[in-house]
């Protein structure tokens, strides 16, 4: 029964990502004419996207420094999965980046060929490198300290990268990140007072879901119980804590855009309850239904805490998609037309493509390292 869960499993992800690699292969020949964005809307579907995993990346290493800084027992048995999530997300995040360029060469082309100091791109772009860098080295020493428990060297050296990958997870990523929206005055949608905090919550409350998602899979498929009652009762208190500081976030948004006398606020809130209003209601929805059931006697429990971390990964998409998406629609200027933006097939197919393959590197990192068999003698 394993067996079939699993090849039925690992079949999906490589027909997904097939048709993630037909997705690169048509835009790749056809550029940028098959994808919806424009010179209007010049990001799509694919800065969502890495808004999303950029941010489940640094929350993921926020979940690290926590276990390893404060010695969190319950939640030991992840200790290495928040590593690989970070890693793989960030991954993820900057494969999102090159489709939205269109071309890996293009990309390298400012931080490395052009060294152009004046762009935003040269900074992130070199703070990425960085960062992926700390993380496999963290990932390495985390390996060896298990396979050799005696030699404290490599302990001590995950320990301290966790403390350093901290400040940088919130100063070279998720500030930078959220900095670059809210400091944009000229769009209405984006220069919020709270918008970096509300970047950062988010980042964190999807992280935690994630690592929830990843637990009830290696139960249900790989027969490996990752989080114990104990820990599933704690993680369940953190999304109620962090699933309210979000939902109180959207609600400042929310009284910001409809009482606002701005013309380019009132268009936002149209914007957000009119054709946005599905994604809208996934949002708010979403993260009142996962609190709700999360309050309930068997909420910070399986099946329970799964469902409520599915919505809460929905939740979160669908915000950062009306964060990237809306804040370019409305006009800047006066005669302008609004310009809606819809995902095409193709940058769907690339989207689900790369979700695979970030699904695929994990089970293919675990499985190279042989940590299922280290993480149950460790629990």
């Amino acid at each position: 029964m394993k067996n079939i869960k699993s090849i039925i499993w690992y079949s999906c992800l490589i027909a997904i990502l097939l048709l993630g690699i037909y997705g690169v292969i048509v835009q790749t020949i056809e550029g940028h004419a098959v994808t919806g964005i424009s010179k209007q809307v010049p990001w799509g579907i694919y800065i969502a996207a890495f808004t999303f995993f950029i941010g489940i990346s640094a929350g993921s290493t926020i979940i690290s420094f926590i276990i390893h800084v404060f010695k969190v027992e319950h939640l030991k048995s992840i200790e290495f999965k928040t590593i690989a999530v970070g890693l793989i997300s960030l991954v993820g995040a900057v494969l999102f980046l090159i489709a939205d360029v269109g071309n890996p060469i293009r990309m390298m082309k400012v931080p490395i060929i052009m060294r152009n100091t004046s762009s935003v791109f040269f900074y992130s772009s070199i703070s990425y490198y960085i960062f992926g860098g700390l993380l496999v080295y963290q990932l390495v020493n985390y390996v060896r300290a298990i396979k050799n428990p005696k030699n404290e060297k490599f302990r001590r050296n995950a320990r301290i990268l966790a403390i350093i990958l901290f400040p940088l997870a919130m100063g070279i990523v998720l500030v930078p990140d959220g900095a670059l929206f809210s400091f944009v005055k000229a769009r209405e949608f984006w220069n919020r007072p709270l918008l970096l905090p509300h970047f950062a919550n988010a980042a964190l409350v999807s992280a935690v879901a994630v690592m929830v998602v990843i637990a009830y899979i290696s139960e249900k498929i790989e027969k490996v119980e990752l989080l114990n009652l104990s820990a599933k009762v704690l993680i369940g208190y953190m999304l109620i804590f962090l699933v309210a500081g979000v939902l109180f976030l959207d609600l400042f948004d929310i009284l910001v855009l409809r009482y606002s006398e701005k013309p380019e606020g009132i268009e936002a809130w149209k914007a957000l309850t009119n054709e946005h209003l599905v994604f809208f209601l996934v949002n708010i929805l979403g993260l009142v239904f996962a609190g709700i059931l999360l309050l309930i006697r068997k909420g910070r429990e399986f099946p329970n805490l799964f469902y409520s971390a599915i919505l809460i990964i929905l939740a979160i998409s669908a915000y950062r998609y009306n964060l990237i998406i809306i804040g370019q629609e409305i006009p800047l200027f006066k005669g302008q037309n609004v310009e809606l933006y819809f995902p095409t097939l193709i940058e769907i197919y690339i989207c689900a493509g790369v979700t695979s393959f970030m699904t695929l590197s994990y089970h293919i990192l675990i499985g190279k390292l042989k940590i299922k068999s280290i993480i149950k003698n460790n629990i």
